[in-house]
């Protein structure tokens, strides 16, 4: 697993941009080890997305675009939560047992901020365990 952490590394460079270029603040509400998530006004979001497509190319579901299947069928969006209709989701697969994620969550119905989230999945609990500590503190 050791040999993922040099692309994790790469793909959570995507942080540091956000922060300086787009003033995004972390919302340090959040107490996941292997997950970002800061709070932007939503009208950045369309310029944000061509700095998160360098990482993770294109979205795997955007905005937009129904995810009800996807939500029951589809591991990776259930282990995030799932996805609504207005939200977008990117993936950069790491290995078979984990996977990066950016997500776009727009708050309500008309919002004026939206969060990005980054994160890890992990499917299996060693996986978990193993990227919490070797990255502790990079998310």
């Amino acid at each position: 697993m050791k040999s993922y952490l040099p692309e994790i590394r790469k793909t959570l460079k995507l942080i540091d941009v956000i922060e300086k270029k787009y003033n995004i603040k972390p919302n340090n509400d959040v107490d996941e080890p292997l997950l970002y998530c800061g709070v932007a006004d939503t009208d950045l979001i369309a310029r944000l997305a061509v700095e998160v497509e360098e990482y993770f190319g294109k979205p795997y579901k955007p905005a937009g675009e129904g995810a009800f299947f996807k939500n029951f069928f589809d591991k990776f969006v259930r282990e995030v939560g799932g996805t609504r209709k207005e939200q977008t989701l990117y993936r950069k697969p790491i290995c078979d047992q984990a996977c990066m994620y950016c997500a776009f969550w727009p708050w309500g119905s008309k919002p004026v901020k939206t969060s990005v989230r980054i994160g890890l999945v992990c499917y299996g609990a060693d996986e978990r365990e193993f990227f919490a500590r070797e990255l502790k503190g990079e998310f």
